[in-house]
Formats: structure tokens, C-alpha cells, sequence
């Protein structure tokens, strides 16, 4: 995992390094070189380079880029917003006028272009500090870089998105590289901002952390998937036991999807539950069906593929008792939780999409797409004790000790109907064996989900992809 911190812990952990003894002015040296570095391998010997800066320490950083890139032979052209720089930028663009680069600050009055030559833009203008939209000349600046034919280099965040979210404020830069340090901001993992970011590269310059800071927000890599192998003298019983219970009339398909996936992701036993167990929809030989509706004798239970927000699905559900089983809440059974406030005390996993997040929290989906962070906090507040994976493209997980979790990894070939009942099938799987922990069952099952769009990548085309070809990827080792 890699973390993930707010502009406030990254300014503590600034000050808690120089605080130590290493300069304001060598960090921003540090970080112009990392820059810099990031930035060769993209460069050929007839570059004209333009680099924006404002006056703070990413118009800091900036200076310091120009300076060496100045000195390593290319074409660069400075382009500053402002007259007066203090501080550790100061000193750097001390340095940058000392080494004869050209420069010029920008006279919004007379007007200002970007000239047709460049092929890098450096995007030093606002860093991470930012809390609100941006106002004013710089507004027009921002949309001629980003109409530019040149690619962009974002240093540290690209100007005008706020580190603390992943919403948009207004105007910002979209950049193709953006090149941030020691860790992780929000908006550099969660959606739409971290659209904006284009590859991002984290790059250790010596900020430390004070030992009092507490890890609170992670981001989930494709190296963080690692399962233990099975026990040699295990039985099925080892596995656990699950029950779906969905799969109404037109709908045992999602159950299907769900049961499948949870054998293949472990399960020792699946059972579907459902007031019409013999249906001949639910074919798989491997899966049992049943209409109990005591689900006391499980290890774990899947709540909603399937299941529908009829009037015969609520009195079903209001009659099923789930004793000490762990349960997920998926698909319709989200909406049904409400109607059980006995339940909604307990440690659950809840799992919706944007939709149904939307529903739950009186929104729309277009709201929660806007603001995923905040919509996962306004899940929190509704349901506190509970796991609660708000999926899509960057699938958000809060934790019930308020950590947080954003799966990096997966991409739109899971965008097809029946992925999610999947998802809650392998969550199902693992929470079904007693000795997983309930982060490990999340966690991993997200992860793993998520690779299974990556490997389907491979081979094939995004849009190609079938929920039973998660099931089936399933099968593949990591």
C-alpha cells in the first residue's frame, strides 16, 4: 500500500523536516531534480521547454527546474505571475536570475500567448495548498496550456485541484505527467481530479513524518494482492459456509454470479437462498438452493442479488433471522436495509454502487460521481460500524475506525452488468472463513476484482468483458 495524506499532514511533515535541519532550499532543490529526472527520459536534444511559476514553493520548485534544465543545454523559457517571490522560492529564483535563463513575468494588461515552439510545459503555478477555485488572469493562463499541443508536467499537483479531494473546484491544469513527493495526495488517486494528473510518480526527497503521525488513508497496488495457501489437511468445512439469499423470479442470474464467485473465491459451501429454490435458472451443480429462512447455521451471507424491492422480497426479508452470521448488503438488499434498523448497528459490509449510494443518501449519481470521498464519509455517518465499499473506477472502501482505502488497479472492463454481484460473492467467500479478518476480506476481494479487469486487458478489448469472465479469471494465479 501506498499512503495518502492531506495538504495539511504534507505541510506538518515539511516543517517537521526542516524543524530537523534540512533547508526549505534543499528540499525544493530535491524536488526540482526529481522533476527533472522524471522529465529526461521524455526529452530529446531540440526541446523548447516553458515553465510557469507562481509565487509560492511550487513556483519554487519551478525555478529550480528551469534553472537545471537551463544548465543542462535545453531551450527554457521562465514565465512568472508575479514580482514579488519570498521565502525558499526567493532564493531560488535568486539563483535562476544569476544563470542568465530567460524569463519574463506575465502582463495579463498586453496580453500573453504561449508560443507555437514549445514542446514541454512545466506546470509550477499552484501546488497543494489550494482550498478553493482559482480566480482571476490565471484562469485564461490555464486554458492556454491546456489547449496547447505541448504535454504537460504538473509539479506536485496540477493547478487548481485541491489535494484534500478528489472533486473539481473549477479550471485546472490537465497534465500528462505529474510528479508529487513522498506520498500520495487524495486527488492524485480518486476520481474525476485524478483524471486530471495523467501518470503519476511519487518520489522520496527526505520529508519525514513526525512519529506522532497516524496513517489514516492508503492506496491499494497490484503488489498488495497475497493470499496464504490452503492448509494441507483442510476440508470444505474449513471454508465456511455461505448463503445468497436473492435470485427472485427474472433475477437468478446476479445469484448465480454470486454463488459461482464465491466457490471460485473459496467458499467451501454456497447455498442460494430464495422462495422459488427450484427454479431451473439456478443450474450449477456446485451450488445448493434452499427457502430457509433461519441463517443462523452460515458462516457468512450475501443480502441483495437478485432479490428485488418488491412487496414479497420485504416480507421475506423481515421474517429471516441471521443470527452471528457476517453479511454483506448488495444490489437491492441496500434498500432494503432500512427497513431492518435492528441490524444496522452491526458490523456489516455494504457494497453500492453510485446509484445506489445516491438512493440511500437522497442524491444523485451524478452528485456522488462529483464528490466520492465526500459521499463515502456521508455512507460513514449512516452506517458507522460498518465496511463500506462505494464501487466504480477507483472503488473507495471506509473503513469503521474511519480509514481509509482507494483500489488503484481495475479499469472500465468492469463496467458490465453482473460485476458487482461478483464483488459481493467473493467478499461473501472470504468473510464466510472465520479466521479472515473483515479488512482482509475487503480489501483483497476489491483488489483481486479489480485485477481481473487488468489481466482481461491483456487479451481483449474494455468493453468486451463479461461478469462470468471474472468468475473465470478467478481461476488464474497471481
Amino acid at each position: 500500500m501506498k499512503a495518502i495524506v492531506s495538504a495539511a499532514e504534507m505541510t506538518r511533515a515539511d516543517k517537521y523536516t526542516i524543524d530537523q535541519g534540512l533547508s526549505g532550499e534543499l528540499l525544493m532543490e530535491r524536488a526540482a531534480q526529481a522533476c527533472v529526472d522524471e522529465l529526461m527520459p521524455h526529452l530529446g536534444q531540440r526541446e523548447h521547454i516553458a515553465v510557469f511559476c507562481g509565487g509560492g514553493n511550487n513556483g519554487g520548485d519551478g525555478f529550480a527546474m528551469a534553472r537545471i534544465l537551463h544548465q543542462s543545454g535545453f531551450k527554457v523559457h521562465v514565465h512568472y505571475l508575479k514580482d514579488e517571490v519570498k521565502d525558499e522560492a526567493a532564493h531560488h529564483f535568486k539563483i535562476l536570475c544569476e544563470s542568465n535563463c530567460p524569463r519574463n513575468l506575465i502582463d495579463h494588461t498586453r496580453g500573453f500567448e504561449i508560443p507555437s515552439t514549445v514542446t514541454w510545459i512545466i506546470d509550477a503555478l499552484v501546488g497543494v495548498g489550494l482550498k478553493s477555485a482559482l480566480k482571476g488572469p490565471v484562469i485564461e493562463l490555464i486554458h492556454q496550456i491546456n489547449q496547447h499541443r505541448a504535454p504537460v508536467l504538473s509539479v506536485d499537483m496540477p493547478s487548481g485541484l485541491c489535494a484534500d479531494h478528489g472533486e473539481l473546484m473549477g479550471e485546472h491544469v490537465v497534465a500528462r505527467l505529474t510528479v508529487t513527493f513522498q506520498t500520495l495526495k487524495f486527488a492524485h488517486v480518486i476520481t474525476p481530479a485524478c483524471l486530471a494528473c495523467g501518470d503519476i510518480v511519487t518520489r522520496d526527497i527526505g520529508i519525514r513524518f513526525p512519529d506522532s503521525h497516524q496513517q489514516k488513508a492508503f492506496a491499494l497496488q497490484r503488489t498488495d494482492y497475497h493470499r496464504d495457501p490452503r492448509p494441507p489437511n483442510s476440508h470444505k468445512g474449513t471454508f465456511g459456509s455461505l448463503a445468497v439469499v436473492g435470485g427472485f423470479p427474472g433475477m437468478e442470474g446476479a445469484a448465480n454470479l454470486t454463488a459461482m464467485a464465491a466457490l471460485r473465491f473459496g467458499a467451501g459451501k454456497v447455498t442460494i437462498m430464495s422462495p422459488h429454490p427450484g427454479s431451473g435458472r439456478f443450474h450449477h451443480d456446485s451450488v445448493m438452493t434452499g427457502s430457509e429462512k433461519r441463517l443462523d447455521a452460515f458462516s457468512a451471507v450475501v443480502i441483495g442479488p437478485g432479490l428485488s424491492r418488491g412487496q414479497l422480497a420485504q416480507e421475506w426479508l423481515a421474517n429471516t433471522t441471521l443470527g452471528r452470521a457476517r453479511v454483506v448488503w448488495d444490489a437491492d438488499g441496500l434498500a432494503l436495509l432500512a427497513n431492518r434498523p435492528k441490524d444496522r448497528g452491526r458490523q456489516f459490509v455494504v457494497t453500492p454502487h453510485p446509484g445506489e449510494a445516491a438512493q440511500l443518501l437522497g442524491l444523485q449519481g451524478q452528485e456522488i460521481q462529483a464528490r466520492r470521498l465526500a459521499s463515502s464519509h456521508a455512507l460513514r455517518q449512516m452506517f458507522p460500524d460498518t465496511w463500506i465499499v462505494l464501487k466504480g473506477f477507483r472503488t473507495i472502501i471506509s473503513a469503521p475506525d474511519g480509514s481509509i482505502y482507494v483500489c488503484t488497479p481495475g479499469n472500465a472492463a468492469l463496467a458490465t452488468a453482473g460485476s458487482g454481484d461478483v464483488l459481493a460473492g467473493m467478499i461473501g467467500a472470504m468473510l464466510a472463513q472465520s479466521e479472515c479478518a473483515t479488512q482482509d476480506a475487503v480489501l483483497l476481494s476489491v483488489l483481486r476484482h479489480a485485477l481481473s479487469a487488468e489481466h482481461w486487458l491483456e487479451q481483449h478489448a474494455d468493453h468486451a468483458m463479461l461478469a462470468e469472465d471474472i468468475v473465470e479469471d478467478l481461476k488464474r494465479l497471481i
